[in-house]
């Protein structure tokens, strides 16, 4: 017998759930989805643990986080002899019940645990952590995958989402795991509700953290002009972005819900994909925009429309933007939002400290600022970097290796700034992952700002395309429907390192390209300065493909990668149907 099929008779054959129970009788005559379900254990991925939710090995279910829980817990026991963690959830269907079994499964074996006691965003749990000096956290989320979906993040005693060895060897010991087997005794450690301060004290934390312009008092009379729409998108960010906003100055009456999104609701309705990188996202949000600025017979003045659309995704770690340009709302990429960003904190942190300078005899003590960004996010950045005097370092697809080069940096040397090319951003040293709150209150700041100065983000992010050159950022994919076409999906991507690219897209005049066998990506550079990476997704079932094409105009720009883009993706396909 294969062995997918004695994984599904021994499950069959267990102590289940009911729903699971009836989920496996309802497939024992369907190879091809017992196969997708057994094939092989969940494993840790860019982001923790993800899959659909639903019985089998891979799948997120109660008896899987049990495994996953036993494993982690030896790990804690072996480190620590035990210690103290923190569990956190979000508003997804069955993320408090996940939250409560795991923490069940950490007391049996003798952990402490603190466990929110309401849906709240990743980067609280990595600031809990840190400012109760814990041993680690978990936290059951799926971020921005469709309900279908739900996940388990393992953080560190440093806040900080476990690299790749300490997965390596918490897998080590969770494949060692009989989740089936009855635990012994009663429970010896504890669960205690997180502390209600934890939370005022994030927020305390964010609210420190707010950049203002040199001219503050102009500045802050812009935030209280500033007019938004904001969608949590059924997620847990809907009190903490707001109180966040409210702490800088902006009015309660200038923030528009979207009514339809803003209860927590883990079947998301009205947003079946909540993921502000997506335009069509933003959908219910416009049209909340529109309604309040009608002046009841149907039109809208363009005058009172919100200025800005902000949404954050279900555990609130990204956040998208969408920009009204006097006639329509442009939705910016994850790429322009941090390039705004950056450009935001070194004109008014960098270069007000005059770090600039540095290199004069008065400023030798003065820190460098350090900045990061995953490989596969704009590389404008780094150009705009060296006319400020900070440097940008780039690390591969994940916050979690973000969060490391923080915790590696010297005494000469601060952090200053960090993004991901997916809408994830971090401003301030309180917490270690990306926090859509923090990045709420900077593009409220950011807006404001160019209020005050009578300009606009987007003709702020001309001038910045003026100065440096500009670049086009196309993210598109290759989406597999079954666990069996993983394999198609590497077998792809092999024979683009060994050179499928470099034969057929010789008119774009392809200057260099490698291959980082560890991360299984893919990296060309062109002529003219243009760039494609290709890498499979670490959460779903798809490859990626990042094109950054320059141009002496936006336009030419834009062109330019949607033409590589086509020939790249008319290549792949044509090596998917082989």
């Amino acid at each position: 017998m294969e062995k997918y099929l004695e994984e599904y008779s021994l499950w069959r054959n267990s102590s289940l759930p009911e729903d699971l129970s009836r989920e496996l009788e309802a497939i024992e005559e369907d190879k091809e989805e017992i196969y997708d379900r057994f094939c092989h254990c969940i494993r840790f991925g860019t982001s923790g643990l993800r899959g659909k939710m639903g019985a089998g090995t891979n799948r997120i279910n109660s008896v899987t986080l049990k495994k996953a829980t036993l494993g982690v817990s030896e790990y804690l026991l072996g480190r620590y002899g035990g210690g103290c963690v923190v569990i956190g959830f979000d508003t997804r269907n069955n993320s408090r019940e996940y939250a409560r079994i795991v923490g069940e499964v950490l007391c049996q074996k003798g952990i402490r645990v603190f466990i929110f006691g309401e849906p709240a965003p990743v980067p609280m749990l990595s600031f809990a952590i840190r400012e109760l000096k814990l041993n680690g956290g978990i936290m059951i989320t799926a971020s921005h995958n469709t309900k279908e979906y739900n996940g388990y993040k393992v953080y560190d005693r440093f806040g900080n989402q476990i690299d790749e060895g300490k997965a390596a060897l918490m897998e080590e010991l969770i494949a060692d795991q009989d989740p089936f087997r009855e635990l012994e005794g009663t429970m010896t450690g504890k669960i205690e509700e997180l502390p209600a301060f934890i939370k005022e004290r994030y927020l305390e934390a964010i609210k420190a953290n707010a950049l203002f312009a040199c001219d503050e008092e102009a500045h802050r009379k812009a935030l209280g002009e500033l007019k938004l729409c904001y969608t949590p998108l059924n997620g847990s960010g809907r009190d903490f972005v707001t109180t966040a906003l409210s702490n800088i100055g902006i009015r309660k009456e200038n923030l528009i819900p979207t009514s339809c999104q803003w209860k927590g609701d883990g079947n998301f309705p009205t947003c079946p994909s909540p993921n502000p990188e997506n335009q069509e996202v933003f959908r219910q949000a416009i049209l909340s925009a529109e309604a309040s600025a009608d002046k009841g017979n149907g039109e809208m003045a363009a005058k009172d429309m919100p200025d800005i659309i902000i949404a954050t995704d279900p555990d609130c770690d990204r956040m998208g933007l969408a920009l009204w340009d006097g006639e329509t709302y442009v939705h910016l990429n994850g790429n322009q939002i941090g390039t705004l960003m950056f450009d935001y904190v070194c004109r008014n942190r960098v270069t007000r400290e005059g770090v600039n300078s540095r290199e004069k005899s008065d400023n030798i003590g003065v820190k460098r600022p350090i900045a990061f960004k995953s490989l596969v996010s704009t590389p404008l950045v780094e150009e705009m970097g060296k006319s400020y005097g900070v440097e940008v370092r780039n690390v591969f697809t994940g916050f979690k290796n973000i969060a490391l080069e923080m915790e590696k940096l010297k005494e000469d040397e601060y952090f200053l700034f960090a993004f991901e090319e997916s809408i994830g951003y971090l401003y301030g040293d309180y917490t270690r992952d990306k926090d859509g709150v923090m990045a709420a209150q900077l593009a409220c700041l950011m807006a404001a700002e160019q209020r005050m100065l009578g300009s606009s983000l987007l003709e702020r992010l001309e001038e910045i395309y003026r100065t440096y050159g500009y670049l086009e950022t196309v993210t598109t994919s290759i989406y597999y429907k079954s666990e069996k076409d993983r394999v198609k999906m590497l077998d792809l991507l092999e024979a683009v390192c060994d050179g499928l690219l470099r034969e057929k897209l010789k008119k774009h005049s392809l200057i260099s390209d490698k291959c980082y066998h560890e991360q299984n990506m893919y990296m060309a550079d062109f002529a003219g300065g243009h760039r494609v990476i290709i890498r499979p997704s670490g959460t779903e079932l798809k490859l990626k493909i990042y094109i950054f094409a320059r141009g002496e105009t936006f336009g030419e720009a834009i062109d330019t990668g949607a033409d590589i883009a086509s020939s790249v993706r008319e290549i792949l396909n044509e090596g998917v149907q082989k």
